[in-house]
């Protein structure tokens, strides 16, 4: 008898260490589990931010919400950084490397009727059209995974909250306003909702986007304005390369194709230049010539100008000519390529293998300050999918009847928790 009560007792013990054991040795499942507990909590505090959509600059009630929640979560909280800018600060108790997740908070103003139950209660003609409420849960949804994960990180983690990424100014408010003397990460990451298959991740090394510029070109008013406008448009025509034809979703299909959330390596939109518009106007003794386009090669965005002068001062109008240069210039993330191979092969360690996919080419009419932070920093920012083509939903950021499915708030979390864990813990 006392045999046997022995080894029932060996037995609880053993199988209640090798469930500790387990629990240590397995973050990562612990991390999917407890992801599935918090889902619900984290679908109300989207929906909550989705019904008080707040434009750049004016984010004033997505940041308290944010900063309320993080100190809940224990973690050290900076606000009113750049602005509405929100950072918390995560330290674990060892020697490790010292991690930032940005998440974007800023909606923009629409006409275009909402799709869900839960609209805008107050901010008529403001809408999250962009899925910047999602990141937004998101980043609050890593934070709490991996506040509860503290004793088995090694590292700190910095959560970057930012306002302001609709008008492109938001990291650099952040930035001009001391966020690298609060923080010094070694490395950052970031995602943007997408239009691809939900539970895919989408990811590439250098260039995300095609660079964007906006070109004025300043003559003298003795100039024929019908002439000089063809001899522009004419010049301009001569650098296009594999024109792009369709609506932004249809280019960006054949990139990413969300129905299978893959990719295609024969894509035309790796190599291209296109003019998205020109305009000849009048003001006063000046005559400006304006022109948009988007061009995959970063030399040859520094080298048009020059080019284009030199073909106006061997025109006809050279006489006329007074100057050019860019009046807008938007840069593209520039993802570094070890971390993105790290990342990818950190994913391929603990979750679905089909679930990163790469992008092939450069994505057009888009653009992300994300690159003002990698500026600083190397990282990497990826693409969540988002569409449910079965439900209807198309989560094409911008576009009218953008909805998101919101189980990719679920993939977003555990895909780079489970990531942030790994890299705050390697030396």
């Amino acid at each position: 008898m006392k045999q046997r009560i022995l080894l029932i007792v060996l037995f609880i013990v053993t199988v209640t260490l090798s469930a500790q054991s387990n629990k240590t040795t397995n973050p990562h499942q612990e991390i999917i589990n407890q992801t599935d507990e918090i889902y619900d909590d984290l679908v109300n505090i989207r929906r909550d931010l989705h019904m008080h959509p707040e434009i750049s600059k004016q984010e004033k009630r997505t940041s308290k919400v944010v900063a309320d929640y993080l100190k809940r979560l224990g973690l050290e909280v900076k606000t009113n950084i750049g602005g509405n800018g929100v950072v918390g600060i995560l330290k674990g108790g060892k020697k490790g490397k010292k991690i930032a997740w940005r998440a974007d908070m800023d909606a923009i103003k629409t006409n275009a009727p909402d799709l869900v139950d839960f609209k805008s209660k107050k901010n008529d003609g403001v809408r999250h059209i962009c899925g910047h409420d999602v990141h937004t849960t998101i980043g609050l949804g890593i934070a709490n995974i991996l506040s509860k994960q503290k004793e088995n990180i090694k590292g700190t983690v910095y959560f970057i909250f930012q306002p302001a990424e609709e008008t492109y100014t938001g990291a650099k408010d952040m930035i001009n306003d001391g966020l690298f003397d609060i923080i010094k990460p070694d490395e950052i990451y970031g995602l943007h909702i997408g239009p691809e298959k939900v539970g895919t991740i989408n990811f590439k090394a250098n260039e995300l986007f095609a660079y964007q510029r906006s070109l004025e070109v300043k003559f003298k008013p003795s100039a024929n304005e019908n002439e000089l406008e063809n001899f522009m448009n004419t010049i301009l025509k001569g650098y296009e390369r594999n024109p792009l034809k369709g609506s932004p979703l249809d280019i960006i299909n054949s990139i990413s194709d969300p129905k299978k959330g893959v990719a295609s390596k024969e894509t035309i939109f790796k190599d291209y230049f296109f003019v998205e518009g020109t305009k000849l106007s009048k003001v006063k003794d000046t005559m400006f010539f304006n022109a948009s386009f988007f061009e995959t090669n970063a030399q040859n965005t520094r080298e048009i100008p020059i080019k284009i002068k030199k073909q106006i001062l061997n025109s006809k109008f050279k006489d006329s000519f007074i100057s050019i240069g860019y009046t807008r210039a938007f840069a593209t993330p520039i993802n570094d390529p070890e971390l993105t191979r790290i990342a990818k092969q950190t994913a391929d360690n603990f979750y679905d293998k089909d679930m990163f996919n790469p992008l092939h080419g450069q994505i057009p009419y888009f653009g992300e300050d994300f690159i003002f932070y990698q500026q600083k920093v190397p990282g990497v920012f990826f693409f969540l999918g988002a569409s449910n083509i079965e439900k209807g939903i198309n989560s094409m950021p911008h576009s009218p009847n953008f909805v998101v499915d919101e189980k990719a708030i679920k993939y977003g979390v555990q895909c780079f928790a489970s990531l942030i864990f790994e890299r705050a813990n390697s030396i």
